[in-house]
């Protein structure tokens, strides 16, 4: 069951965003579209769009969203900031993030098959909350499969600093700190969806 009704590639065109799980040599961004008159947007309308895009990148449904922004907004500094950090410390994400999987769906299948423990305990919850010290690694018995094999040798790792870093060689991650929001890398505007939530909670 997906987020929205019809493909993510339609939305990536109505958007002018990325938004599918498509690599980026295959996003129906890069095919040529018919010139289309766009009609001028409303200020909700505007806020509306950077909502959208921002659960559809991380694959979040409408009540679950609004409880992130009720974290963050009980949170003491920017509120923006605050719910791209929740954001980014989903387990889903950070599996994502690490390169063992090529988009946040394909992560959320991973985990919900049960392949993944944190701190040597199976976790099949991709919404799961990582905090610094955590220990994502894949379970010895899954870790034999062809997927994990391929992907051993396709695997780009973290950049030195992140807050995410892999164990060379192995299917191993540990949460060095706290993500912060300038590296969420999003496609959206960030304030624009706390202006848009802020309104109804």
């Amino acid at each position: 069951m997906d987020l929205f009704k019809g493909s993510r590639g339609k939305y990536s065109r109505t958007f002018g965003r990325k938004v599918d799980n498509k690599p980026e040599d295959k996003s129906p961004l890069n095919r040529r579209q018919p010139r289309r008159r766009m009609k001028k947007l409303s200020d909700y309308g505007q806020h509306l769009i950077e909502v959208q895009v921002c659960r559809l990148t991380y694959g979040i449904y409408e009540r679950q969203f609004r409880n992130y922004f009720k974290k963050a907004k009980g949170r003491p500094g920017n509120t923006a900031e605050e719910l791209l950090v929740l954001l980014e410390r989903r387990l889903d994400n950070a599996l994502f993030r690490g390169g063992l999987a090529a988009s946040r769906k394909q992560a959320r299948q991973i985990v919900t098959h049960r392949h993944i423990m944190i701190n040597g305990r199976c976790v099949d919850r991709p919404s799961f909350s990582l905090r610094p010290g955590d220990v994502i690694s894949v379970k010895p018995s899954k870790a034999e499969k062809p997927f994990y094999k391929q992907a051993a040798g396709e695997i780009v790792d973290p950049r030195t600093g992140f807050w995410l870093q892999r164990t060379p060689g192995e299917f191993k991650y540990t949460v060095e700190r706290f993500p912060k929001a300038d590296e969420a890398d999003h496609g959206f505007n960030a304030a624009y969806v706390v202006e848009y939530y802020s309104k109804f909670v």
